[in-house]
């Protein structure tokens, strides 16, 4: 909304002679096609500035413009207040009306579907934070499991040479009870000579 459709809101609520009243704070429903101070002749306050032209947008004067201080909302207030308008028939009033509360409602109902989409938004958001953590976590698990396979294929390496060490042991070993035996029938074959002779 336009800054001069939100100050006539706040200007346009108590300025009297009927234009405060129903007016509900909601601001401008339309945007103002001239700005408060872009109309000529111009009309000139008490204070020998030029008059800001609102519209009201009370249930009393709906529609009606009017021609205030552009200093009164800043506590110098000259008690200036004029209607630029005729008053509107009942019909056409009425008729005001009804669009104006349609535009509101509209508005009204904009704002809520901003705010569950906002809400929803914030939920999503949400959501992508914990599925980066859990991403993260993922990764960090892979990682883990990728070090303990390689400690796995590393263990898996020592055993593979631990076992082909022990099965040259094992070599030696049978080899060396060969030779003892060998040696032991020498030894025996010997001592039966020595006693024949």
């Amino acid at each position: 909304m336009s800054q001069a459709s939100s100050q006539s809101g706040s200007s346009s609520q108590g300025c009297g002679e009927g234009v405060s009243g129903g007016y509900e704070g909601q601001g401008s429903p339309v945007p103002y096609h001239v700005g408060p101070l872009a109309y000529e002749p111009a009309v000139l306050c008490r204070c020998n500035g030029k008059a800001c032209r609102w519209i009201s947008w009370s249930n009393a004067q709906l529609g009606r413009r009017y021609y205030r201080c552009k200093k009164s909302r800043t506590g110098v207030d000259y008690s200036f207040f004029v209607w630029a308008d005729e008053e509107c028939s009942e019909w056409f009033k009425e008729l005001l009306r009804d669009l104006r509360d349609a535009v509101w409602e509209l508005k009204r109902e904009l704002r809520k579907k901003d705010g569950e989409l906002d809400a929803k938004d914030m939920v999503l958001e949400a959501k992508e934070m914990e599925v980066e953590v859990k991403k993260k976590e993922v990764e960090d698990m892979v990682m883990e499991l990728n070090a303990k396979q390689q400690e796995v294929q590393a263990k898996e390496q020592v055993v593979a040479l631990l076992e082909a060490r022990l099965k040259n042991k094992n070599k030696c070993i049978d080899m060396l009870a060969v030779l003892c035996m060998f040696l032991l029938l020498t030894m025996v074959v010997i001592l039966c000579n020595g006693n024949k002779s």
